[in-house]
């Protein structure tokens, strides 16, 4: 995948280092590639996230590396990629492939305690 990502453009690279996703070639890679119904967010709300989920989307969200402690405050908002696969009345449920134990890796945050790490901006994936 990751390849055929960088063949769409869909990734910067720094000296040799894959550095960040670039949303509208990552969409257009995942529907031409894998037939994913992938729509890029560039202004998104937590509350747009659920009803993106109702919607029975994923949603890819930009978020602080730091949700991994969301005990302690966000330092900042993006930079670092979770999928928030749904919600329920306990919050938003995500996948965080570099979070620090497994209840950082497949978590769930209140719409509250996830807004400060979000950066407003995502892609949804359909099917």
């Amino acid at each position: 995948m990751r390849d055929g990502a960088l063949k769409h453009g869909a990734y910067t690279e720094e000296g040799g280092e894959i550095r960040g996703l670039v949303y509208a070639p990552f969409a257009e890679y995942a529907r031409e590639a894998h037939g994913v119904d992938a729509a890029v967010h560039r202004h998104l709300s937590v509350a747009g996230i659920g009803t993106l989920l109702d919607e029975g989307r994923q949603v890819i969200a930009s978020v602080h590396f730091e949700i991994r402690r969301p005990h302690r405050p966000a330092p900042g908002r993006g930079g670092h990629l979770v999928l928030v696969t749904g919600r329920t009345a306990g919050g938003l449920h995500f996948h965080n492939p570099s979070g620090i134990d497994a209840a950082t890796r497949t978590a769930t945050l209140t719409a509250e305690e996830f807004e400060p790490f979000f950066a407003g901006r995502g892609v949804s994936l359909g099917r």
